[in-house]
């Protein structure tokens, strides 16, 4: 009897470690200039990705994997011809995507695939 409550506690350990063996990821990227290009690529439990851009050329990509993803681009033109383009691809349980652009060309997409996804694509030109 003993040796049975020992094997489930192992198998209960074992699972504990390996849930709580996926770290979370967070990343932000802060970025002003004439040409901002970024990319974010987070694998873990919790990931959590923002990129924010100024510049006359923007362009954003963020992937993520894991159980809870959010992703957060904002990208904003400095003249009237600025070009905006953003990517954000989620995989995992719970996905969560917000994009906000403004200037004269402006470009996004998202792919999400899980259990409860979300996302937000807000564009505007000057």
């Amino acid at each position: 009897m003993r040796i049975g409550y020992l094997v489930a506690l192992a198998m209960l350990s074992n699972a504990l470690i390996a849930a709580n063996g996926q770290a979370g990821n967070t990343s932000s990227t802060l970025q002003f200039g004439t040409v901002n290009i970024s990319g974010t690529n987070q694998a873990g439990g919790n990931n959590n990705a923002t990129s924010l851009q100024f510049g006359a050329a923007n362009g954003a990509a963020v992937v993520q994997s894991g159980g809870t993803n959010t992703s957060v681009i904002g990208q904003g033109g400095t003249t009237s011809t600025a070009s905006n383009g953003a990517i954000a691809v989620q995989r995992g349980f719970s996905n969560t995507s917000v994009i906000g652009q403004i200037g004269a060309n402006n470009a996004a997409g998202t792919s999400q695939v899980g259990l409860l996804n979300g996302s937000t694509v807000i564009q505007s030109s000057p």
